[in-house]
């Protein structure tokens, strides 16, 4: 079971219906009609806000009922906007530009939806915007709020009316129906084709029944003369609501002075739970309750609108972060690119640079070569070859003493203990013959203790030490033999 409470914030005061529907059957389970000071404003009234709140109290309505509200008539603005845009998102992206100057509030402070649609031409839409001001909306969902309930639907009376119109009479494509709700203080006009709302309409409702006719008759004429097939066109039917005794008046009147007929709601044909009969004043909250039933989604309401609104809002400000993201990750990238670009430069510098000094360093080593390609290359096939000719002399000296082999090995025992100092070296006969200088005795003690540990020498014997006249470094004279074999 699903269920729904209408409220008509009327001229009058409020009126409340609240539905049911259960197995595809239609009940109402609640009806209010509180009379007001006449002033229907959230906000502006308190009053009124109190009405509102001491109603919906008195209403047993659970946290799942669907609660709508209808805007006070005056508070809603209506334009037609014709645009050969199909797409319905498209144009609440045109409707600021659009019908900016046709409204008289700034567009930032309005909240507006497309009402209906319905093509004119080929290729061509006429649109019907409805607008209502942002505070409005806030004000009558706070004031519900204080009542204890969340509103589902912030809707229009002119669409509860079509409502009715659909619960009344299916919906004839070949009919135009005017759809009127007179309370004695306000009149509501609805024009629809079918399921679409072709226009809407409001005036005040005073004088007798003759005025109001005369007036009626006059509006509905300059309402058909809009339509695709006016100024007259046919067949047109005028569904008349409102209290029971004010539509007995005027039904037989209007008809006479539109030449159309006249369909009176005196009643409403739906069931209902209290024994007291649902009449013609309850059209726009029973209407209004409709709309809560409906699960089409096409139901003009402000409240999605409004978030509509904040969500393309957020989108726009989502695009614009990602906008800014993007710059910035691109200067990131660019000041990363030069810096990896300075960095290039700088090791081709260094590159050419070290090339160069590879270079006089290979001349300077090579004096000879004349052709001179890769330094690199070259030098690593000169070192090659040095290297194969000295594997050839040593395989020729074999197992005789080479003086450069014996130099070498004292030179690295000399590299491992600066004390010791050479001042004569000499090879005869496979004996070295080694004179020099140590910073102390117990130093050279260890330059021959280390000189022993050569395999290459046989024996290393101290031929004589003693202190030198004039310096401090005592002298010695070593005999070395050579293993040989």
């Amino acid at each position: 079971m699903s269920s729904a409470i209408g409220i008509d914030l009327g001229s009058h005061g409020i009126a409340l219906v609240h539905v049911s529907r259960r197995h595809g059957q239609l009940h109402v389970l609640a009806m209010q009609a509180v009379e007001g000071s006449g002033r229907a404003s959230a906000g502006d009234d308190p009053t009124t806000d109190g009405l509102l709140v001491e109603t919906l109290r008195k209403t047993k309505a659970g946290p799942q009922t669907a609660v709508v509200i209808g805007l006070p008539y005056e508070k809603v603005f209506f334009s037609h906007l014709r645009t050969d845009v199909a797409n319905p998102e498209d144009v609440r992206r045109l409707l600021k530009f659009e019908l900016e100057d046709d409204l008289p509030l700034s567009f930032d402070d309005l909240v507006a939806d497309i009402c209906s649609r319905r093509s004119v031409e080929e290729n061509r839409h006429e649109y019907l915007i409805a607008a209502v001001s942002r505070d409005q909306i806030e004000a009558w969902t706070r004031a519900l709020r204080q009542a204890g309930c969340r509103c589902s639907v912030c809707s229009t009376d002119v669409c509860a009316l079509q409502a009715v119109a659909r619960l009344v009479r299916p919906a004839d494509p070949d009919t135009f129906v005017v759809s009127v709700h007179a309370d004695g203080r306000r009149m509501v006009l609805g024009l629809s084709h079918g399921e679409t709302i072709l226009c809407a309409r409001h005036m005040a409702c005073t004088g007798n029944a003759a005025a109001i006719n005369a007036l009626l008759a006059r509006e509905i004429e300059l309402t058909l003369r809009r339509t695709p097939g006016g100024p007259r066109p046919q067949p047109v039917e005028i569904l008349l609501s409102g209290p029971a005794e004010l539509v007995r008046e005027l039904a037989g009147g209007l008809s006479q002075a539109t030449g159309y007929a006249v369909r009176a709601l005196g009643s409403l044909p739906v069931s209902s739970t209290p024994a007291a009969e649902l009449d013609g004043r309850f059209a726009l909250a029973l209407g209004l309750a409709l709309l809560g039933l409906d699960r089409t989604g096409k139901v003009l309401n402000f409240l999605s609108a409004d978030s509509s609104q904040v969500d393309r809002a957020d989108k726009s400000r989502a695009r614009r972060a990602v906008s800014v993201f993007g710059v910035l990750l691109l200067a990131v990238v660019v000041l990363l690119g030069v810096q990896a670009w300075r960095g290039l430069c700088a090791l081709e510098t260094q590159r050419a640079v070290l090339t160069r000094e590879i270079r006089a360093v290979f001349l300077e080593t090579f004096p000879g070569e004349k052709k001179v390609v890769n330094e690199l290359a070259q030098t690593t096939e000169h070192l090659q070859s040095l290297q194969k000719e000295h594997d050839r002399l040593a395989a020729v000296v074999g197992k005789r003493l080479s003086p450069l082999r014996m130099l070498h090995l004292l030179s690295e025992r000399m590299a491992s203990d600066k004390r010791i100092g050479i001042s004569s070296f000499s090879i005869r006969e496979g004996t070295i013959q080694l004179a020099g200088t140590g910073d102390s005795f117990e130093a050279i003690d260890q330059f021959l203790d280390t000189l022993r540990q050569v395999p290459e020498f046989g024996s290393v014997e101290l031929e004589d030490m003693a202190q030198s006249r004039g310096n401090e470094r005592p002298e010695f004279r070593l005999l070395i033999s050579v293993k040989t074999g």
